[in-house]
Order: C-alpha cells, then sequence, then structure tokens
C-alpha cells in the first residue's frame, strides 16, 4: 500500500500531527520528531509510514541495527511498502552490499513506479559505479516521480542528493565535448 492510503485511514487529527513529525523530520529536528513520533506510534502502532520514519530516524542516528529491525518488522505487515524498501536498500548500501541495495530499489519501483527516491538512489549507485548512462536515465525518472525538493529551502539541497546535479553537468559537458570534435 502507498502512504497516501495510510493517511487516509487517518482521523483528520492525527493526520495533522503525523504531518508535523515530518515537518520536524525534514527540519532536521530529529530529536523532537523521536519524541512526537513515540507517541504517535503508541497510539496507532499499524501506521506503517509512521513505523518507517522510526527507521529513517534510526538510520540518521546511526543506530543500524534497531532502524533494521523496525524495517523487517514493518515489511512482515506490509511487503509492498516501497519507502521501507528503499530505505533498507540504503541499508544494504552502507553496509557496502550495493547489488543488494539495487535488487532492493528495483524491487521498490517495481511496486511502486511512481516512488522516486527509489530511483533516486539507483542513480547515484550508478554513478559510484562510473555507468553515467543508467545514472542519468534513473535520476530523470526520479525527477519526474518528485524525488526533488519543490519548496525553497536556502538550507536544503534542490536534489535530495546533490551530488545528482554533478553528474547532469558532467553528462553534458560530455556531450558537448564530443559534439564539437566532431
Amino acid at each position: 500500500m502507498r502512504e497516501a492510503d495510510y493517511e487516509q485511514s487517518l482521523s483528520e487529527k492525527e493526520l495533522q500531527k503525523y504531518q508535523k513529525i515530518v515537518e520536524f523530520i525534514d527540519k532536521s529536528n530529529h530529536k523532537k520528531a523521536l519524541e512526537k513520533l513515540e507517541i504517535f506510534i503508541e497510539e496507532n502502532p499499524d501506521f506503517i509510514p509512521a513505523l518507517n520514519k522510526r527507521a529513517v530516524l534510526y538510520i540518521y542516528a546511526e543506530e543500524f541495527k534497531k532502524a533494521e529491525a523496525e524495517l523487517e518488522e514493518l515489511l512482515n505487515l506490509d511487503p509492498d511498502f516501497a519507502p521501507a524498501l528503499t530505505n533498507r536498500g540504503s541499508l544494504a548500501k552502507k553496509k557496502g552490499q550495493k547489488s543488494r541495495a539495487k535488487e532492493l530499489y528495483k524491487k521498490a519501483v517495481e511496486i511502486n513506479p511512481d516512488y522516486g527516491p527509489a530511483y533516486n538512489n539507483l542513480g547515484v549507485i550508478y554513478r559510484e559505479e562510473g555507468n553515467y548512462s543508467q545514472s542519468v536515465k534513473y535520476l530523470k525518472k526520479a525527477r519526474k516521480r518528485g524525488s526533488i525538493n519543490y519548496k525553497y529551502d536556502p538550507d536544503k539541497a534542490f536534489y535530495k542528493d546533490p551530488g545528482c546535479i554533478f553528474v547532469l553537468i558532467l553528462v553534458l559537458a560530455l556531450a558537448l565535448s564530443i559534439f564539437f570534435l566532431i
């Protein structure tokens, strides 16, 4: 199920609480977000997106075992929750398991073809591997699917991964140099 589907199951008041927690996370106020999230999860123990956000906060705090346990638990409840699969892929990448990470990201986009962060993460892995054509392909898909922060915030990078701009500039420079050589 998609996050929006889960959100429809909440009352307006609960949805506002959840959105406030997401806002704290977006503003990097992780301590406050975790405090509020613990209370929210106590009141809504089956709300998968909240469990996923808690796993994300564990990742930010570098509590990888807690994050992995949280993701495993919520994927047992909903094995098709693309954000959790993507976060599990990010944990695999942190462990140096890039092929496992790619597998999880690809599964996430197979389940939810509109989930931009998984495309973005695939693009980053391909860039790190030196496969720039695949990187650009996935980064374009990420951009089309909202993996760009549209709210202007001078403290945040425009792309989720600032390295994406580097890849786009690199490809443009390569194309121009080939054009002028011919």
